[in-house]
């Protein structure tokens, strides 16, 4: 029987109090409604503010838009510039933001089937608020990542792969409608066509999605809460002692990984490290921050790059180095 490892610190640095950023460009009442890093190593913050109750299937009430773009010296933990971008009111609610080349893409994760069609819930949109395209990318995304060239990655939690909201319902006046998102796992190219769907593994949701430094496609899925790295061709799989966890960062030298906790178990991190094809005994990470302990309230994990969204409202970051942690 292994013996419990000793907890080891993660060392973070402040990024940004949002209550002053808020109040620097008028913001006072918008919503921080998502934050990532994009494929620049930027970090990107969309608030949005809405008026009026929404219709949580349709969605259709308008909402006001700002992105927020913090270019980083990740090593020195410090923001070298940032840009304010007001993409105005658009007229539909999307909760979701990842940098894609030199736009935007917003999108929503529920997407209903209508008799008319599916919904449009992913846009293309400039920076200064014209929407250049809208598609479809499904009902049920979990989670979305976009590289460097612009291919869109997404992953689907149950719903997404077993229909909801006007998907596989034979009882429908549109009749039966395969869900976009049954295998699981899509990559598509920047205006939304399929580029390459997991054909592979029999995904019931996929938790959590990771890319590397060299762009692979990490996942983690349920029910058989395995880990898989793929470049689209070929794959490697590692058992791991975690269940249910929604979110991981990989270090550069791919064999070291943060893993946010599993079920009920959301506020904690643990440290993971490769030997052979498994993860081998978690050892829990204490996210720290000048000496203090930060009670962490959303994380969001990529690549080498970590940013944790303290209760105190104050964003930090955290970083992978060639010699870990």
């Amino acid at each position: 029987m292994n013996k419990p490892i000793k907890a080891k610190n993660l060392p973070l640095f402040s990024i940004i109090d949002l209550d002053q950023l808020r109040r620097e460009n008028h913001l006072e009442d918008a919503v921080l409604s998502d934050f990532s890093m994009g494929w620049d190593q930027k970090i990107y913050l969309l608030f949005k503010q809405t008026a009026e109750s929404q219709d949580k299937i349709t969605a259709k009430t308008p909402a006001d838009y700002t992105v927020a773009e913090l270019k980083m010296d990740w090593a020195g933990g410090e923001i070298l510039d940032m840009a304010v971008f007001p993409l105005g009111r658009l007229k539909f609610q999307l909760h979701y933001l990842r940098a894609i080349g030199e736009n935007f893409l917003l999108f929503r994760a529920r997407c209903a089937y209508r008799e008319n069609g599916p919904e449009q819930n992913a846009w293309t949109v400039s920076r200064n608020g014209a929407v250049l395209s809208r598609f479809c990318l499904g009902d049920g995304i979990q989670n979305c990542a976009v590289k460097a060239d612009g291919t869109i990655i997404t992953s689907y939690f149950d719903e997404g792969v077993f229909g909801n909201y006007g998907w596989a319902d034979p009882r429908s006046a549109h009749g039966y409608v395969p869900p976009v998102g049954e295998c699981g796992l899509i990559a598509w190219t920047p205006e939304g066509i399929p580029l390459w769907k997991n054909e592979k593994y029999s995904i019931y949701d996929c938790y959590a999605i990771s890319l590397d430094e060299e762009e692979n496609l990490w996942f983690y899925y349920y029910d058989e809460f395995r880990l898989v790295r793929t470049n689209f061709k070929e794959d490697a799989v590692f058992e791991l002692p975690i269940e249910g966890s929604g979110a991981f960062s990989v270090a550069p030298s791919g064999n070291a990984f943060l893993f946010q906790g599993g079920y009920q178990q959301r506020d904690k991190f643990y440290f993971l490290t490769a030997h052979g094809d498994r993860l081998g005994q978690k050892q829990e990470a204490i996210p720290t921050c000048d000496g203090n302990k930060v009670a962490v309230e959303r994380c969001s994990l990529l690549r080498s790059r970590m940013l944790f969204l303290g209760k105190n409202g104050v964003l930090y970051g955290g970083i992978w180095g060639s010699d870990g942690l």
